[in-house]
This record gives structure tokens, C-alpha cells and sequence, in this order.
């Protein structure tokens, strides 16, 4: 097992990585017709622009030399919690689910956020995502707000989850 920094060179194969979870996680959840449409091109586009601006962290979860799976994170996007760091997605394959690949991504996102001297963490998921909100309740997020995003024609409802540390750094800022 190993968990690391993208390189640059590594993004396609972590766009491919994202399209294909979101394609099998979601597929119950978002309009599939939105799910088809993704880009493997605009998708990479569009990590290689955020890396080079160094918009967000990227951690890969590699085994045997392949990918398995993939965590954003950084300081918070997300409205009402600007001094917090941020999960900002964590994407596994299908096969990976329930093998530690995750709870493995997310720690080692929490330590990295710690280290900048983040105190307190936030993430969003889509509400009827089960599966990922049982898991950050697992790992000590509670609900503290509601929001809603747009993908293709729709809006979906997501829960805003957060963990506060009661020790530690304070957070930046």
C-alpha cells in the first residue's frame, strides 16, 4: 500500500479514476445522462489547470502499482467555513470499496490538513449518498448544514459535514 502526491504526469490516469467512480457511486443517484457525458480530455484539463495553480492537494492510494483510489483536499471552499481545510473528494474503484483504501485516504488528508495548522475539517456529500455519509460519521463528521449543488439540469440536495478538534493547531488565517 501506498499513499502519495500526484504528479503531473499522473493526472489522466486520476481523472479516469474519478469518471469511472463517480459513473458506478452515483449511477442510483445522478441523472445518467449527465454520468455519460464526462470528458476524460476536460477532465484532465481541468486537474492539470487546479495542480498547476495548486488549488488542491491530490493524494493517490496505490497497490501493486495500481491506482485505487484518489482524495482532494485543502483549504475550505465551502461556504460559511472559510477557515477550515477541506475534504474535497475522495473517489475509489468499485473493487476498493471496503478494503481500507478510504478510511487510509482520509486520514492521511486529516494529518496532512493538521499540518497546516487546520483545526477544524469540512466536507459536503450528496445527501442520498449513504454509503459515504455512514462513513464520515464513522470517522467523527456530523451534519451541520444543508446545500444544494448542479450537475446537468438538476440540483441535488448535499449534507455539509464537519469535524471539530478540540486540540490541536488553530486554524490559519
Amino acid at each position: 500500500m501506498e499513499i502519495r502526491y500526484a504528479k503531473r504526469g499522473e493526472l489522466r490516469e486520476a481523472a479516469a479514476l474519478v469518471i469511472d467512480s463517480w459513473r458506478w457511486a452515483y449511477k442510483d443517484i445522478i441523472d445518467a445522462e449527465y454520468l455519460a457525458s464526462f470528458s476524460l480530455d476536460k477532465r484532465h484539463e481541468r486537474f492539470v489547470k487546479g495542480y498547476d495553480e495548486g488549488r488542491r492537494s491530490l493524494l493517490l492510494f496505490g497497490e501493486a502499482g495500481e491506482l485505487l483510489g484518489f482524495c482532494g483536499f485543502g483549504k475550505s471552499l465551502t461556504p460559511g467555513y472559510p477557515d477550515d481545510g477541506e475534504i474535497s473528494a475522495i473517489y475509489l474503484r468499485e473493487d476498493a470499496v471496503g478494503k481500507g483504501c478510504g478510511h487510509a485516504l482520509l486520514v492521511r488528508a486529516e494529518e496532512e490538513l493538521r499540518a497546516q495548522g487546520y483545526r477544524n475539517l469540512v466536507l459536503d456529500v450528496l445527501s442520498e449518498n449513504k454509503r459515504a455519509i455512514a462513513f464520515y460519521l464513522a470517522h467523527g463528521y456530523v451534519k451541520v448544514a444543508d446545500r444544494k449543488h448542479s450537475w446537468g439540469d438538476r440540483e441535488y440536495p448535499l449534507d455539509i459535514m464537519r469535524k471539530v478538534e478540540t486540540h490541536g493547531n488553530a486554524s490559519p488565517g
